[in-house]
């Protein structure tokens, strides 16, 4: 889990901004293609394993299970609220090719940094 987002926060750092001829025509991801997606999402897949192998035999299975689904959806839904509320406020701020480079670069020195736990607690 630590290479694949070592890894990609390397390919954020090196993008840029998308330029309108270069998105092909393509709209956004629809509803049932974003969940469908869902099952090859390696960051949510590595989230699910992780919490599960921490925590689940902490009480009784069954129900200890159900009770970090249930955390775990309402942390999704909260993230996801989050996420496009930054995006939308986001967007306007990053006009320029420059802007959008710092962002970028700034997103992957946090993506790096919130590894330290990792490192650190092994």
């Amino acid at each position: 889990g630590a290479a694949y987002l070592i890894y990609l926060a390397v390919a954020i750092a090196m993008s840029g901004a998308t330029k309108p001829e270069e998105s092909r025509g393509r709209g956004p991801m629809s509803f049932w293609g974003a969940v469908l997606f869902q099952w090859v999402n390696a960051k949510g897949w590595v989230m699910v394993l992780s919490t599960i192998t921490a925590y689940a035999a902490i009480a009784s299975f069954p129900a200890n299970v159900a009770l970090q689904v249930a955390i775990s959806f309402v942390m999704a839904v909260g993230s996801t609220i989050t996420w496009t509320l930054f995006g939308t406020a986001l967007r306007p701020l990053l006009s320029s090719e420059g802007a959008v480079r710092a962002f970028n670069i700034l997103m992957a020195v946090l993506l790096l940094a919130s590894l330290y736990p990792v490192f650190t607690d092994a």
